[in-house]
């Protein structure tokens, strides 16, 4: 039987330890917030000692900028969305594709902390988060903003392509914000799990984006 080296074994759990402590991290500032959470908190969720915050992340700061980082893939994973500008599928098939995946994770929210961290960022901005989501978002945004070139033809300079990135994903983002059991009630005709809600939305950017082409 072969016996594997001390120092991947080491390797390996060090990275499972630190995705422990991540999902805890999410949970905990999920429930409190960044001022009222704690490293010492957190590392009793992670069931790991009260050093592992500080030795894996460098501290509650850093690890508060991977929990903001990967609560925004949990609504939009630059890799899906990579895949899906990277395709061979004319731009339309694109738009709408996107706009699914943000779809899939507001259907299901109840399993996603980092909805309800954003949230919290929302309602009292921590002062990390304008420069954790930067580097965030940007990459993902860049991404979007070439899909909509190709819908529109509009310069690659252009304000109005700026503004079309907000304009296309805005209103897919507020789905994921707004519970579904929530808004349903209210308007029934808008569940996310309705292929017409997506059919619909895709037409309406659609044609707002031809309007900024014309």
């Amino acid at each position: 039987m072969k016996t594997v080296p001390p120092t991947r074994l080491q390797r390996r759990d060090g990275l499972a330890t630190r995705s422990v402590i991540l999902e805890a991290a999410g949970h905990v500032f999920a429930e409190r917030g960044f001022s009222d959470a704690t490293s010492k908190e957190i590392c009793a969720r992670a069931n790991t000692n009260n050093a592992a915050v500080n030795y894996y992340f460098g501290g509650k700061n850093a690890l508060y900028a991977k929990v903001l980082w990967e609560a925004h893939k949990q609504m939009v994973s630059l890799e899906e969305l990579n895949e899906i500008i990277d395709s061979a599928a004319p731009p339309e098939e694109k738009l709408r594709a996107f706009l699914e995946m943000l779809f899939r994770a507001a259907a299901n929210p109840e399993r996603r902390w980092g909805i309800k961290v954003f949230l919290r960022e929302l309602a009292s901005p921590s002062p990390h988060v304008v420069d954790a989501l930067t580097a965030v978002i940007m990459p993902k945004a860049e991404r979007l903003r070439e899909l909509i070139l190709s819908l529109t033809d509009l310069p690659p300079d252009s304000p109005q392509a700026q503004r079309a990135v907000v304009f296309t994903a805005l209103p897919s983002i507020s789905l994921i914000m707004f519970p579904d059991s929530l808004r349903t009630r209210i308007l029934p005709a808008t569940s996310v799990s309705d292929t017409g809600m997506l059919d619909d939305m895709t037409r309406f950017i659609l044609a707002g984006l031809r309007a900024l082409k014309q």
